[in-house]
C-alpha cells in the first residue's frame, strides 16, 4: 500500500544516514593490511561489465558500498531496493554491469570483522569516444584583410586533444583552455578559402570531426586572353576578358571612358565557366565578350573591361587596331659571311604593309678593351606584295665588321600605322668572337629607357665554332712544321761534322 512505501521509504534513509555517519574513509596503513583485495581503478567502456573486488584476509560480519558517499548495497539488509545493475557478491566484490557514463566515480568498500571497521577505495573511469562542436559552423564569408575566430569544443574521456586543419594541412592554434581551443585566421589571400576542420582524438574510438567552409571574398581579377585585338575595317572583331570575383562582379565595356552604347552595332555576352558551383568551388567565373560586329575607324583605340563588386572595382585594357602585329624573325639556316649576314622575319596584317623599319647596331664583346656603345642605324625597307596576309621578308645586311656581335629589330607599317617593336635579336659575323657575359636586358635599359623593347638572344654557334676550329688548327699546323724544321737541321749539322 501506499503507507507501506513511505514507511520503507523512511527506513532506507534512516539506515543510510546511520551509514554515513559510521562509515570510516580512513584508508590507513593498517586497513589495507587487513585487505586481501588491493584498490583499483577500472577503466572501462560503455556497456562493459566491471568487477570490483573487496575481500578481508579474515571473515566479515557484513559489508556495505558507497559511491561518491551514496549508498548502494548494504548485506545486513538484502531486503532494501539496491540501484539496476549493481550486484553484490558474496566474498563482498560489487559488480557494475552495463556500465554507462555516470558510473565513473570513486566506489568505497567497508567492512566490519572481529578486528573492526575498514574500508577500501575503487574507482570506475568509463572511457568515452570524443565528441566535439565548432562555432562557427558549415559556412562562414570573410573579406580580405579581415581576422576572424573558430572556436572547438571538444567532450571525453580522457581529454581529447585538439588539432587544426585547413584544406588538409595543419594549423596552430593560438588560444587554449580545457577542452575549448580557439583558431584566429587572418585573411591574407583569397588562397586560404577552404575547409576548416577541428579534429578531436583520444585513444578511444574514431577521431571526431567538426568543420567550416571559410569563403574569402575578393575584388574582381581581371585576365585579359588577348590584349591586342588586330582587325580591319568592316571586319567583325571580338574583344574578351574573363572575371573571377567573389561575390559576382557586375561587368561594363568602356571605349575612350565613354560607355559602350550596345545595341545594333555592337552586343556583348557572357558564359559561367564554372557552372556547378558549390561550397568548395565558390568562386564566380565569367567569360565577358564584347562582339563589334562591322569596324569602323571610330571604334578603334582602347577598351576598359570594367568588373565591380561590393568589395571594390578593378578594369582591364583591350586596343583594337589596325596596324600590323609585331614582327617575328626567323633562323636563317644559310651560311653567313664575315662582313654581312641574312635576315628573315614575319609578320600578319589585315591591311596591305607599305615599309618596313630596320634597326641593328654593333655591340661590344668580353676581348673589347673597354665598352663602346654604338647609335642606332635605321634603314627602311619596302614592303613586297604578298596574296595573304603573312609577309615573310628576306634582307642582307652588308658592310659589317668581321667577328664582331650586332643587334637588331624592326618594325612594320600599314595605313593605321607602325606596328610595335619586335623583340630584339642578336648575332654574329664569320671570325673568331668571344660572346659578352652580361644580359642583353640589363645592358639595353639605360639606352632604351623610352622602347618598349624584350631581349631575345640568338647565337650562330656553328659558324663561331667552325671559325674557332679552323684557327686552332692553323695555329697546331705551325707547330709542327717548325718541329720538322729543327730536327732537319740537326741531322745536317751531324752530317757535315
Amino acid at each position: 500500500t501506499k503507507s507501506d512505501k513511505m514507511l520503507l521509504c523512511l527506513l532506507v534513509g534512516i539506515i543510510l544516514g546511520q551509514v554515513q555517519a559510521e562509515l570510516n574513509f580512513n584508508n590507513d596503513l593498517e586497513n589495507s593490511q587487513r585487505f586481501k583485495s588491493i584498490p583499483t581503478t577500472v577503466k572501462t567502456y560503455e556497456n562493459d561489465t566491471v568487477l570490483l573486488p573487496c575481500t578481508l584476509n579474515t571473515p566479515f560480519r557484513y559489508v556495505r558500498w558507497h559511491r561518491d558517499d551514496v549508498a548502494l548495497v548494504d548485506s545486513r539488509h538484502p531486503e532494501l531496493p539496491k540501484p539496476d545493475r549493481i550486484m553484490l557478491w558474496p566474498n563482498g566484490s560489487l559488480q557494475v554491469a552495463n556500465v554507462q557514463s555516470g558510473d565513473t566515480g570513486d566506489y568505497y568498500c567497508e567492512m566490519n570483522s572481529d578486528s573492526g571497521h575498514v574500508v577500501q577505495q575503487h574507482a570506475i573511469e568509463v572511457q568515452l569516444a570524443p565528441q566535439v562542436l565548432i562555432e562557427p559552423s558549415e559556412l562562414t564569408e570573410q573579406r580580405i584583410g579581415a581576422t576572424f575566430e573558430v572556436v572547438c569544443e571538444a567532450q571525453g574521456v580522457p581529454q581529447p586533444v585538439i588539432n587544426w586543419r585547413l584544406n588538409g594541412n595543419p594549423l596552430h592554434p593560438q588560444t587554449s583552455t580545457g577542452n575549448r581551443q580557439s583558431l584566429v585566421l587572418e585573411i591574407k589571400s583569397r588562397n586560404q578559402a577552404g575547409l576548416i576542420e577541428c579534429l578531436a582524438s583520444n585513444g578511444v574510438g574514431d577521431t571526431a570531426v567538426a568543420s567550416v567552409y571559410l569563403h574569402v571574398l575578393f575584388a574582381p581579377e581581371v585576365s585579359l586572353p588577348q590584349p591586342v585585338v588586330y582587325t580591319k575595317l568592316g571586319a567583325r572583331a571580338h574583344l574578351e576578358c574573363i572575371v573571377e570575383a567573389a561575390p559576382a562582379a557586375t561587368v561594363k565595356w568602356f571605349h575612350h571612358g565613354l560607355p559602350v552604347a550596345l545595341g545594333a552595332h555592337s552586343s556583348s555576352h557572357e558564359t559561367e565557366l564554372q557552372a556547378n558551383r558549390s561550397l568548395d568551388h565558390y568562386v564566380n567565373a565569367v567569360r565577358h565578350l564584347l562582339v563589334v560586329k562591322s569596324v569602323r575607324n571610330a571604334d578603334m583605340g582602347q577598351y576598359e573591361c570594367r568588373a565591380s563588386n561590393r568589395i571594390a572595382a578593378k578594369s582591364g585594357n583591350v586596343e583594337l587596331t589596325g596596324r600590323p602585329m609585331p614582327c617575328l624573325f626567323k633562323i636563317n639556316p644559310g651560311t653567313q659571311s664575315s662582313t654581312s649576314h641574312v635576315l628573315v622575319w614575319q609578320t600578319e596584317s589585315l591591311l596591305p604593309i607599305m615599309e618596313f623599319k630596320l634597326k641593328f647596331r654593333q655591340i661590344p664583346s668580353n676581348n673589347a678593351s673597354r665598352p663602346i656603345r654604338t647609335n642606332w642605324t635605321e634603314l627602311t625597307i619596302p614592303a613586297q606584295a604578298t596574296n595573304g596576309l603573312i609577309y615573310i621578308t628576306t634582307y642582307t645586311l652588308h658592310g659589317l665588321q668581321p667577328a664582331s656581335l650586332y643587334e637588331v629589330s624592326v618594325l612594320a607599317r600599314n595605313s593605321f600605322g607602325w606596328s610595335d617593336n619586335s623583340k630584339i635579336v642578336r648575332f654574329a659575323t664569320g671570325g673568331e668572337v668571344e660572346l659578352p657575359n652580361y644580359s642583353t636586358e640589363s645592358e639595353l635599359q639605360e639606352d632604351f629607357a623610352d622602347e618598349d623593347f624584350h631581349n631575345e638572344i640568338t647565337q650562330r654557334s656553328e659558324v663561331l665554332s667552325a671559325s674557332m676550329i679552323h684557327n686552332s688548327g692553323s695555329v697546331s699546323g705551325s707547330r709542327i712544321s717548325a718541329f720538322i724544321y729543327f730536327i732537319c737541321l740537326i741531322k745536317i749539322f751531324l752530317v757535315l761534322s
